[in-house]
């Protein structure tokens, strides 16, 4: 069975304490943590906090899901954190930061790093998108014994042409995963960017989701005007059904941009939306078998 899971960079002025609660009071299962919410630099969390957050969490049946934001937040710029950067310097300081990535996540208890991260992949420095993605796979190749060592896997996620021109869909992501074929390292699919991939090829998105279900570790669920789910026209009751085609059992994690509607309303109509649609899908799986 699926498990539900929010991230929770929406919770703006929250303390994490306050941010498990209100999760848990809802009904999810996890919470996916952005790094930069809890300090500008994973070596800045100290391991007793570390142990904090993740009791924390267990005590209100909460699992840390993983990270996501991986290079972002306020000392991004100051760090300069980029995997496809000409200088082996730059790359070298992202990779051994991907590390320290991977240790938190272990710590917290979360098993995946998402790595969407646009701007330290997109290309620079005069490169190609052909040379910026072979750069890439070398930086990710040189992260992957830190994240094996963690116990933690690193999902490489597809992002749309508009944020980044570095790995753009599920076919490329595939590509890198399949040259470097490490077990730590799978396919992260998000709703939002399933849906610009659509527009682009023409496959439908519960297509794309069974086509490449096999190497699917994780996935993000969120609406094409980059709100949370339910709030624009994504019909999810498709998505779902296509997860349950290749029995997916893993989270759903919430990964809304738009928070004016507030983090609680995002949480409480996410979740009832999500199980609602799983439902319906289901329901319509057993007519079909005649076991409704």
């Amino acid at each position: 069975m699926v498990r539900w899971a929010s991230c929770n960079e929406m919770f703006e002025g929250w303390d994490i304490a306050s941010q498990l609660g209100c999760l848990a009071s809802l009904g999810y299962q996890g919470v996916e943590i952005a790094p930069f919410t809890m300090a500008a630099r994973a070596s800045e969390i100290p391991s007793a906090r570390r142990r904090e957050v993740r009791t924390e969490a267990a005590r209100l049946g909460l699992t840390v899901t993983g990270l996501h934001w991986l290079l972002a937040g306020p000392a991004a710029e100051i760090e300069g954190w980029h995997l496809t950067d000409p200088d082996p310097g730059v790359r070298a300081k992202t990779v051994a930061y991907i590390g320290e990535l991977a240790s938190l996540c272990a710590d917290l208890g979360g098993g995946v790093l998402v790595l969407g991260s646009p701007r330290q992949r997109s290309t620079t420095g005069g490169l190609s998108v052909a040379e910026s993605t072979k750069l890439l796979v070398s930086s990710l190749a040189a992260a992957l014994p830190a994240v094996a060592a963690a116990g933690v896997t690193l999902c490489l996620e597809p992002l749309p042409a508009a944020e980044t021109d570095v790995i753009n869909s599920c076919n490329e992501s595939l590509a890198v995963i399949r040259e470097l074929d490490h077990p730590n390292l799978r396919l992260v699919l998000d709703v939002k960017s399933l849906a610009a991939e659509s527009r682009v090829s023409g496959e439908p998105i519960p297509e794309i989701v069974r086509r490449v279900g096999r190497s699917v570790e994780y996935v993000q669920a969120n609406d094409e005007n980059r709100g949370h789910p339910g709030s624009g026209l994504v019909d999810f009751v498709p998505i779902m059904a296509a997860l349950k085609a290749i029995d997916y059992d893993g989270w759903i994690s919430i990964e809304p941009f738009d928070f004016r509607p507030g983090p609680e309303t995002i949480a409480r109509e996410s979740i009832a939306y999500l199980k609602e649609s799983w439902a319906t899908a289901e329901a319509s799986e057993g007519a079909v078998h005649g076991t409704a």
